[in-house]
């Protein structure tokens, strides 16, 4: 039987819900992720078959795993990851019926796509006339504008015949064939592809949609307000009117991916006319205080219940000179509250853990990093699980040669490869032949590192030591700069590595390289200090104390939300949403008046509009 917790009569009503479809609207702090693990422990008492749990963060599933360790066999008996994630796994067993001889190699850099989409761009001389007579922003620009069209066909799922009603410009459904056509040529897919792939998959094939419905008795989705159209799409193909055990849960307040074409409509309307489900709403709050749910109230009214919060709380604005001074303050505040100690509204001691700053962009944070850092205050900037990004050359050089040894029609990074060994080859080559011609060194020895690993990564461990090793010897051409940031970049593949070994038994280099696309082998680590953080890396973390900072006009909201206007400035809203339930008991909010421009002038600022309601 399922252990004993504490829950209200509206928790339990979730959590020992009959078959059927559910659909949970919970506000911030009122126990969702609470009721959804034990919903799924309830559940897994109750049948044999798989659950399918999809959440937007491989964080929340790992944390979810966590939470239901104590469940025998959880591995075989639960799926917990990402839609993308999913939709990988569908593919990787099921692929061939959509033209996958083998699963393709994951192109998840934004940097990529672009080099596709110019590369694309050489390929369609209608759209390239046009391009050519552009200068570099405007061209960046039209690449930009032809990855979002290409990006957003995938989501709402449209086909060839529609393409070009999709556009007054005609040439952008051409671009989008020719970018398509380079991908295949690599044998390659984007994030967009594996959910557009999937749901051709489960539509053409009700075999094997079939096969899942069997598979899964039940399908619980998290963040639910976060679904876009594709997402969508898949979880209807799956399901096709026949699968009714379908529980979503969300808080439609809290939906701040927009630019990714989400909408909280999925979850409010399409789910409830498509599967007619319960509707269980919570409300009450067993996380924030009364001052901050106040407070969020009047960004968006109705958002909270105010009426069940115990704990008062602390909430305050604070209006300073400029950026100098309320770095300063915020430094000052964390040092007043650390030796405070106690406070009967926070369990325990008040650590520097139980402290985040937030800011909507990064740069935000410059001046309070300085003032962090010259008085050893310990700090750190959460950031969003991911793929690796490399930031010596010398490994940039290994990441570039992996793809093109796991995937040799991987023509996009051949070339950027050659780039960077600034080879100049015409006729075709691969890597075996360029060692023989290189000159002794780091960048020869990081190719025949990649020629020597073993396709199942059983040698890698020892394959990156031994680059390590060279870079003690005479061999090095590289600087001490380089060499330390070449450390950095083995130690973090083979953390990555390491946490992919532990989660597979069947281990490839090819499976691997996808798993970080995939953003599956993070880390994960733990820090110490303060945490520094923009609100959409922080989106489903609480703290006790939050500080937002920059809270000034075309800063928060953005300059470019206010220009867009409708629901980019929704969006924004919501952000501030978001930031403000991120405090659990105290919420701080402070604003300069001034701000120097990088080019030295001097910008006064008002606070801002947003919190024109609480003057």
């Amino acid at each position: 039987m399922s252990q004993k917790i504490n829950l209200s009569k509206k928790q339990k009503q979730i959590v020992y819900a009959g078959d059927g479809p559910l659909l949970v609207k919970a506000s911030a702090g009122s126990g969702k992720t609470r009721v959804l693990t034990e919903r799924i422990r309830y559940l897994s008492e109750k049948t044999n078959r798989k659950i399918l749990a999809v959440t937007f963060a491989n964080k929340a599933a790992e944390e979810m795993k966590e939470r239901l360790k104590d469940i025998a066999k959880l591995q075989n008996r639960l799926f917990t990851g990402t839609f993308h994630g999913f939709c990988q796994y569908v593919l990787e067993n099921h692929g061939n019926l959509v033209g996958l001889s083998k699963m393709p190699h994951i192109f998840e850099e934004e940097s990529d796509r672009l080099k596709l989409i110019e590369n694309a761009i050489q390929q369609t001389p209608s759209y390239n006339s046009d391009y050519r007579n552009q200068n570099r922003k405007e061209q960046r620009d039209s690449c930009y504008r032809a990855l979002e069209f290409i990006s957003r066909v995938k989501r709402e799922i449209i086909y060839d015949e529609d393409l070009f009603n999709e556009s007054e410009d005609t040439n952008i459904g051409l671009l989008y064939n020719s970018y398509q056509d380079i991908l295949m040529s690599q044998n390659a897919i984007d994030f967009d592809d594996l959910l557009l792939l999937t749901y051709n998959l489960f539509i053409e094939h009700d075999k094997i949609s079939s096969l899942f419905r069997r598979t899964y008795q039940y399908i619980c989705i998290d963040e639910a307000q976060d679904l876009n159209n594709a997402q969508y799409k898949v979880l209807l193909a799956l399901t096709k009117g026949e699968h009714k055990n379908v529980m979503l849960v969300g808080d439609p307040n809290q939906s701040i991916f927009a630019f990714n074409g989400s909408s909280p409509d999925f979850m409010t309307v399409n789910f409830v006319e498509d599967f007619n489900p319960e509707i269980i709403e919570l409300k009450e709050n067993y996380r924030s205080s009364r001052a901050v749910l106040r407070a969020a109230e009047k960004i968006i009214p109705g958002s909270s219940d105010i009426m069940n919060t115990v704990i008062e709380g602390i909430f305050e604005m604070h209006k300073l000179a400029d950026e100098k001074q309320e770095a300063e303050w915020i430094y000052k505040k964390i040092i007043e509250l650390i030796n405070i100690g106690q406070h009967e509204n926070i369990e325990g001691n008040i650590t520097y853990e139980k402290i985040a700053v937030l800011a909507r962009n990064r740069y935000i944070f410059n001046t309070l990093e300085n003032i962090l850092s010259e008085n050893n205050t310990p700090f750190y900037y959460k950031m969003t699980p991911g793929a690796l990004k490399f930031e010596s050359d010398t490994m940039k050089i290994f990441d570039m040669a992996l793809r093109v040894r796991l995937n040799q029609r991987d023509t996009l990074h051949w070339n950027r490869l050659l780039d960077l060994l600034d080879i100049d080859i015409d006729k075709e080559i691969n890597l075996q032949s360029i060692v023989r011609t290189m000159k002794p060194g780091i960048n020869k020895q990081v190719l025949e590192t990649v020629i020597y690993l073993n396709d199942d990564g059983s040698n890698l461990k020892s394959c990156l030591g031994g680059l390590k090793e060279l870079l003690n010897n005479d061999l090095t051409d590289i600087d001490e700069g380089e060499q330390m940031m070449v450390y950095n970049d083995i130690d973090a593949i083979l953390n990555h590595w390491h946490n992919y070994a532990k989660k597979t038994d069947k281990k490839s280099l090819h499976h691997f390289r996808n798993a970080m696309a995939l953003g599956q082998t993070h880390p994960l680590t733990q820090h110490n200090g303060i945490s520094l953080s923009t609100v959409h890396t922080m989106k489903g973390q609480e703290f006790d104390i939050i500080i937002l900072m920059g809270m000034d006009d075309e800063t928060f909201p953005d300059y470019r939300a206010i220009r867009s206007g409708g629901v980019e400035m929704t969006q924004e809203k919501n952000n501030l949403y978001v930031a403000f339930t991120r405090a659990k008991r105290f919420l701080y909010v402070t604003w300069p008046q001034k701000r120097l421009m990088p080019w030295g002038s001097i910008k006064y600022r008002k606070i801002s509009r947003f919190l024109e309601c609480f003057n």
